[in-house]
């Protein structure tokens, strides 16, 4: 679907074009691979049968993805086939014609030093310790890298993995394991997975792991960790029965498969890849019982789990509609917090979902969730697909009721059992399931880019006892044009009661004025956030009204209180104390974070002396970051001793990360020691000392930078290189010797550096980096890396054109100066003759 924003935020990058799902002339049944991978020389010889059956009339050659693969020989039976292969692309050619419904089955062998798709992992003299594994991660267009296939969601097929590998390593894959045979040296193990998949769901780990077994409901569950850490995967892992029993529940659907697998492996490029029945996961997640205080790997966990139905039992049928499998996987995520958190850890995970797409929207650009022009399938895995798409669902589910989205998920799940959806799709199956017509919010909310950004003025006229509420849409987004949206307004009286109110809106401004014999306690906007893509950008509104919700209102209420709060600018005592109660004695921590977050926002003296005299007595380890972080945005060399002692003291990995960072954010020089002396704190994943990094940064001193050099080497933890390269980016205008550093980095072996470098680049808007970059933007081996140049190279190029178009109106107007001196010359002369006459 073809659908461009009319934004000046351009998603589509130069050479994006409309993409559609391919012809289907032949259809592949079967995929069996028999590898012999090389696990220090990172390669793989392979034997390919392919089960290929006519899918048209006359199909005399098929044309498979191969990508970088070094093909020996094609084969039908004991015959040998003609091919070409091209570029990416392997063409075969077939003795005969195949007439439709035709079967054959076609053997390929290759090898193959994939350099994506399939990842070794080994150590070296940087990393000693390194584990050494191989494992698999094929979304979006990857598996063809390391086997023949059409490497597209819309086709599937069932398959087979034998794969040899050293005698003490296991390997793991999709499906069920029919066999492993022990061959002295090496053992071969032979999984079969026979539910058709696209080819990036194929998995294949590789690695000396600890094998945990459980069941729920006859359904095999796996665990596989490094066998020095099976201490943590209890942390990681216990709750696993508790969401399939969820979804199950929720959906009305079984688990669709007889195991489930969860691998966690080294050097992850993502959290989690839902692999069918076998997800991959990243070490990282892994933790001890001290990162068990404020760290989880719920949301990972539940939110691969959920993609066995959303993305896995059904998949979308083309890239454009990912978000049937990330929108949804990330929306049963929240779902599963509602289930074991309860409603104000909910609310608070969708207002977090918002917050993180206005931040794309805002920093980078704007997309209709549902668009097919792109330059690469990765360039869909964003904000609007993962929690925008998301926040839609929330919005449906709160339009239709949750029983009616549930009898439509239903619906859906089993309509495309084990086959391919478009969204177009599953709005139907929801008209059916419920009886609404969508097609205006599929229209608004997934086909067109942006959201609603509100300025709001509410006031009650004692003369006229009237509530005159004035709500104007600002955004700029397609010409302005103005969303469509009921809009709950609830008004609170001081006994507690509610008199609950919706407004149709449908214009760039509205007015309401409603009859009130009362003053109200306080008007609360959007209060059970059933609509969490509005933006309100202004809110004019009593602050006595604000300070009795905050204390008053109910969750969601008491956080649009407090971050309403932080926009008034106020730091009267009546402000102050309230958001420091609401630290203080809240029962929930978001409205405890939004308060301290509001007390940074007002600064002055009385705010920072609120937020100082609590920090060490707040007992939530996520209130108390948020505290910490607080007192980190005044800046003051004064707070230093008091962070300082919570880095010593602070029971959780993170709070004592966050202090770092805000002793950093003094920009003291005092402030160096105590970041020298944070390196030693060992951490989970290394946050204490990835937030000293970019503390360095924040204090601004020549110091900092031999330091932040030093930990982008190799060697260190990938969290402290990625951190301190960013950090940089704080010395590199007009520092060759930093600029230098960040160029060598764009070519670093951990994408993630690359980056970051890049960012840093962009930020310093160095134009002598803009070379390098576009070789990045054109070679780097990862999509992700080459969209970030691209968009780092046209920042640093609008930066340089400002000057110039300054200096160009600077000439105007001097231009223009000259023209008035040289009229009023001549008008001066003309006076001075009519006197003369």
């Amino acid at each position: 679907m073809n659908r461009v924003a009319n934004n000046s935020k351009r998603f589509e990058l130069p050479g994006s074009k409309a993409h559609y799902a391919p012809s289907k002339p032949f259809l592949i049944k079967h995929i069996r691979l028999e590898l012999k991978p090389d696990l220090n020389e990172g390669s793989i010889n392979a034997r390919e049968d392919i089960e290929i059956t006519a899918n048209s009339e006359k199909v005399r050659s098929i044309v498979l993805d191969a990508a970088e693969l070094k093909i020996a020989r094609v084969m039908l039976g004991e015959q040998e086939l003609n091919f070409k292969h091209v570029d990416e692309r392997l063409r075969i050619e077939l003795p005969r014609e195949l007439k439709e419904g035709e079967n054959v089955k076609i053997t390929i062998e290759y090898s193959a030093k994939p350099r994506k798709g399939l990842h070794f992992i080994k150590p070296d003299e940087h990393y000693p310790k390194r584990r050494l594994q191989a494992w698999t991660q094929g979304e979006s267009i990857y598996s063809k890298y390391w086997f023949v296939c059409i490497d597209h969601p819309d086709i599937r097929f069932t398959s087979e993995m034998i794969v040899d590998v050293p005698d003490g390593f296991t390997a793991v894959s999709n499906g069920r394991l029919v066999r492993v045979e022990d061959n002295g040296s090496y053992k071969r193990y032979h999984w079969l997975e026979e539910c058709g998949h696209p080819a990036y769901l194929t998995s294949l780990a590789i690695g000396r792991f600890r094998e945990l077994r459980d069941e729920y409901n006859g359904v095999e569950l796996l665990y596989y960790v490094p066998e020095d850490m099976v201490d943590y995967a209890e942390l990681s892992f216990a709750n696993t029965k508790d969401m399939m029993r969820f979804f199950e529940e929720y959906t009305g659907v079984k688990y669709p498969y007889s195991k489930y697998a969860q691998v966690t492996v080294d050097d992850f490029i993502y959290g989690g890849m839902e692999n069918i029945n076998a997800t991959t996961l990243t070490v990282e997640t892994l933790h001890d019982k001290r990162a068990h205080i404020d760290f989880t790997s719920d949301h990972l966990v539940a939110h691969e789990l959920a993609h066995q139905w959303f993305g896995d039992l059904v998949t979308c049928r083309d890239w454009q509609h990912i978000w049937l499998n990330e929108s949804f996987a990330t929306y049963f995520e929240a779902l599963y917090w509602l289930h074991s958190r309860g409603e104000d850890e909910f609310n608070y995970y969708i207002m977090q979902y918002a917050n993180e797409y206005f931040e794309e929207y805002s920093k980078r650009y704007a997309r209709p969730i549902v668009t097919n022009v792109y330059k690469h399938p990765d360039d869909l895995f964003d904000r609007h697909a993962y929690e925008k798409g998301a926040c839609v669902l929330h919005m449906l589910r709160c339009m239709i009721g949750d029983k009616q989205f549930r009898r439509a998920i239903k619906h859906y799940l089993e309509r495309f059992r084990l086959s391919n959806a478009e969204s177009e799709e599953f709005r139907r199956c929801c008209e059916d399931a419920t009886g609404y017509s969508l097609q205006e919010f599929f229209e608004q909310w997934l086909y067109r880019a942006g959201h609603p950004e509100l300025k709001i003025k509410v006031d009650y006229n004692h003369d006229t006892s009237m509530l005159n509420i004035n709500i104007a849409q600002v955004q700029s987004i397609d010409e302005g044009k103005p969303f469509i949206f009921p809009l709950d307004v609830h008004i609170v009286s001081r006994d507690g009661k509610r008199e609950e109110i919706m407004l149709n809106i449908e214009a760039k401004e509205q007015s309401m004025h409603i009859p009130l014999k009362y003053e109200p306690m306080y008007i609360s906007i959007d209060p059970l956030n059933k609509l969490p893509l509005k933006k309100i950008v202004e809110l004019k509104i009593d602050k006595h009204m604000l300070i009795a919700m905050l204390k008053h209102g109910n969750t969601v209420e008491r956080i649009n209180a407090a971050r309403a709060l932080a926009n008034t600018t106020m730091d009267s005592d009546d402000v102050i104390n309230a958001l420091r109660e609401a630290i203080v004695s809240d029962a929930f921590w978001g409205v405890a974070a939004e308060a301290a977050k509001a007390l940074a926002s007002i600064k002055g003296e009385k705010a920072y002396s609120a937020l100082t005299s609590i920090v060490e007595s707040i007992k939530h380890p996520k209130a108390r970051r948020a505290v910490v972080r607080a007192i980190g945005e005044f800046a003051r060399e004064d707070s230093i001793q008091l962070l300082n002692r919570i880095v010593q003291s602070d029971e959780s990995y993170y709070v004592q990360a966050e202090a770092v960072l805000a002793i950093g954010k003094s920009k003291s020089k005092k402030a160096l020691p105590y970041l020298m002396g944070s390196l030693q704190i060992r951490s989970h994943n290394e946050v204490v000392r990835a937030s000293a990094m970019a503390a360095f940064g924040e204090v601004r001193d020549e110091f900092s930078i031999p330091v932040l050099i030093d930990h982008t080497r190799l060697g260190e933890h990938n969290r402290v290189r990625e951190a301190a390269t960013l950090a940089l980016s704080k010395y590199a205008k007009g520092n060759e010797k930093v600029v230098d550093h960040l160029i060598q980095l764009l070519r670093d072996h951990w994408f993630r550096v690359r980056i970051n470098a890049i960012k840093a680049l962009a930020e310093a808007q160095e134009q002598k980096a803009l070379r390098d970059l576009e070789w990045v933007a054109s070679n780097d081996i990862d999509a992700r890396v080459r969209r970030v140049a691209e968009e780092a190279i046209i920042t640093i190029r609008e930066a340089t054109q400002v000057p110039k178009e300054l200096a160009q109106m600077r000439e105007e107007v001097e231009r223009l100066k000259g023209m008035s001196r040289d009229m009023m010359s001549r008008l001066d002369m003309l006076e001075r003759e009519i006197k003369s006459s």
